[in-house]
């Protein structure tokens, strides 16, 4: 495979030669099976090949490549355009490559074995089968819940029935002038969370959950950010239909504006939820609840698009994938807020919010002004309760001035 990519008998030879000699064609073939290009196959080949010299003079071999060792080495040596060439990806494959070859034995790291540890997991579990919750939630509930616990009782036993109101104030009097206001929010929905189910499980005898102290903000105090139809249409022209990123993109784009998709929802999409015959896909929602969508005309062309002329051609089961090999699925709702940000920038536009739920605020408040109740609204958008559609009342500005009372006193 070294014979396929390079031409220079010498460099072959040389290559061979390294620590890695004897499993450079193997992974070759993995690279290839990937989906790398022969540029990036060659840069990553050759990277191998310096980070090989460099265990050799260090009198390592192939079985002490580890992260530390990529660590380490990348460190040293400034390679230009490393990172975006796919050179330090490709190290971290090679070990891939080799752990599952065996010829690199896997570590696996220690995972503490304390009662912090323990209560953590339980209430991992509890979140996840229990409340439903999604990953990203959990990851956000979690450091919290341990946080509060390590502070109150160190490394030692958890002597759960001894957490008072008082610990709870002490808490919030430490952090919550740190961050901001949504962040404190944040903090103190996952100490609920925490305390909640530690009463559940009887840890606590008391329930303290009431005692959490509520951060000053007010429900639909603000208007929801959105973008007229003529902005959305710009943004959605702005992408390159030509390239496979620009067909990706707007493939993204189009499920955020026309159906209103969460970003997750987008990001979770895979092949056998889109249903050709019947015109509809299946979207995981929130609570992993199954939600089914027709799918508009333009957006079944743009998915066809991408499907067809821009999606890799790999195992992996997602919709969306990343543009660069190796080919797997976006990383989560941070891209899609990536990809929209740069859609509005290309555009010119300059809204006060650029996350993916800019396109479902700006769905819901075109429906309103085309006549469609908050209620129509909220079927659309799958919306459990009215009073989360009701923030979409804010912007329907006709209907607000027939509420609106007349000043008191003189108009002067």
């Amino acid at each position: 495979m070294l014979e396929d990519l390079f031409s220079k008998r010498r460099f072959i030879i040389r290559h061979r030669e390294e620590p890695f000699g004897h499993y450079i064609d193997a992974f070759i073939e993995r690279m290839t099976s990937q989906g790398y290009s022969r540029f990036n196959m060659r840069y990553v080949t050759q990277t191998v090949r310096r980070f090989g010299c460099w265990l050799r003079r260090r009198k390592l071999g192939a079985c002490h490549m580890s992260k530390e060792t990529i660590k380490e080495f990348s460190q040293k040596y400034s390679i230009p355009d490393w990172i975006r060439h796919g050179g330090q990806a490709g190290l971290h494959s090679l070990l891939d490559h080799l752990i599952q070859a065996g010829v690199v034995v896997y570590k696996v790291p220690l995972i503490e074995d304390s009662p912090l540890t323990r209560i953590e997991q339980e209430f991992r579990y509890f979140l996840r089968q229990d409340r439903a919750l999604s990953l990203a939630t959990i990851q956000n509930y979690c450091p919290v819940a341990r946080l509060f616990m390590s502070e109150r009782f160190g490394s030692g036993q958890l002597e759960l029935l001894k957490l008072s109101v008082l610990d709870i104030q002490d808490f919030v009097s430490r952090h919550a002038h740190k961050h901001s206001a949504k962040r404190v929010q944040l903090m103190l929905t996952a100490l609920r969370s925490f305390l909640r189910y530690l009463h559940l499980r009887g840890h606590i005898a008391v329930g303290l959950v009431d005692h959490v102290p509520k951060v000053a903000s007010w429900r639909l105090s603000e208007s929801p950010k959105w973008l007229g139809s003529d902005d959305i249409e710009r943004i959605l022209s702005s992408c390159n239909k030509r390239s496979v990123v620009g067909q990706r993109n707007h493939a993204v784009l189009m499920l955020l504006a026309r159906l209103g998709l969460r970003a997750g929802e987008v990001v979770s999409l895979k092949l056998e939820d889109i249903r050709w015959e019947a015109g509809e896909i299946t979207v995981c929602g929130k609570g992993r609840e199954r939600k089914r969508f027709p799918i508009p005309e333009d957006v079944g062309r743009s998915l066809a698009l991408y499907l067809k002329n821009a999606r890799p051609k790999c195992n992996s089961c997602h919709v969306f994938l990343k543009t660069r090999a190796p080919y797997h699925e976006l990383s989560g709702s941070t891209s899609l807020s990536t990809i929209v940000r740069r859609a509005v920038d290309k555009a010119g536009l300059h809204p006060p919010s650029t996350g993916a739920h800019l396109f479902r605020h700006s769905l819901a408040t075109s429906m309103l002004k085309k006549g469609a109740t908050l209620n129509e609204i909220g079927q659309i958008l799958h919306h459990k309760s009215p009073n989360t559609t009701a923030i979409y009342a804010k912007v329907d500005f006709c209907s607000l001035q027939t509420l609106a009372q007349p000043w008191p006193g003189d108009r002067s």
